[in-house]
């Protein structure tokens, strides 16, 4: 988005200068688990498919350089990093991570949010004659 442009953004959405936080937290996600492999920037580019030099703008946007990944292109670096079997959770701050009660509840209920979601698009297409993209393979 250029500077000329108006952002758009709600009044309550937390951001660092024009990106969200939610993309910050997603990237040092992905550069948490590059330094628990031992993998350098040139690795993720090549695991995930990327240009020569991408990983480093994708995962540093606030820099004069850096650029802000789509959703589409973070889940190759996430495919590239944990395989195809990941899952991406929002946990609120107070939550307890080390009650593994609490974990599995959460857990479920993503699973059940999920089945509810895939229910309705199969429903939606059964009206509409349209085919869902219920996931990319």
């Amino acid at each position: 988005m250029s500077d000329n442009q108006q952002q758009r953004q709600l009044g309550f959405q937390r951001s660092w200068g024009k990106i969200p936080w939610a993309y910050h937290a997603m990237c040092r996600e992905i550069r948490r688990h590059l330094k628990r492999r031992g993998w350098a920037l040139w690795e993720l580019d090549d695991a995930a498919g990327w240009n020569d030099g991408y990983a480093g703008k994708a995962l540093n946007p606030a820099t004069p350089s850096g650029r802000m990944a789509g959703y589409d292109m973070l889940d190759l670096a996430f495919t590239a990093l944990a395989g195809r079997g990941y899952r991406v959770l929002v946990i609120p701050d107070d939550f307890d991570i080390t009650d593994p009660a609490a974990v599995q509840a959460l857990l479920e209920e993503q699973d059940n949010a999920e089945a509810e979601r895939i229910a309705r698009l199969i429903d939606e297409a059964a009206y509409t004659k349209r085919i869902p993209k219920i996931a990319q393979i």
